[in-house]
């Protein structure tokens, strides 16, 4: 992978996160503050619900169905979709267009190329490469 490429994907996942839902204000503390970590960290390959978690001190048990209530979807929903609409934007970039699945996987946050795979499939019907054949026409 070329310098460019790193610099293109890196601007990319950068202008994304700047995209991504804000908490408001009259929100309770710890889905504010959930929501901020994971937006902090949605593309680290070792991220999950569990670190959030861990790394913000919530033990609530019922945090994902308030974060859901709030947000729109669970934490762990709302990391796959971001990572898959962020790997669809890489993946239909033109400049990224010869970049294999796994340098798109791994960039949006998936450590093995078979978990972003199946996680993409999942969520949009079809794998990685046939949507991006699919996008192109």
């Amino acid at each position: 992978m070329s310098l460019i490429e790193t610099k293109i994907k890196k601007k990319c996942i950068e202008l994304y996160k700047k995209r991504l839902k804000k908490s408001e204000k009259n929100w309770p503390f710890d889905i504010r503050k959930g929501l901020h970590c994971i937006n902090r960290h949605l593309f680290d390959t070792d991220y999950s619900v569990n670190k959030m978690r861990e790394r913000c001190d919530i033990a609530d048990t019922n945090f994902s169905t308030r974060f859901r209530n709030y947000v729109g979807m669970t934490p762990r929903e709302y990391i796959v979709f971001h990572r898959i609409h962020a790997g669809k934007l890489l993946l239909r970039h033109e400049k990224l267009d010869h970049l294999h699945v796994t340098d798109i996987g791994f960039t949006v946050g998936y450590e093995k190329p078979s978990s972003f795979s199946m996680a993409f499939k999942k969520q949009t019907g079809t794998t990685p490469k046939a949507w991006k054949r699919e996008s192109k026409v």
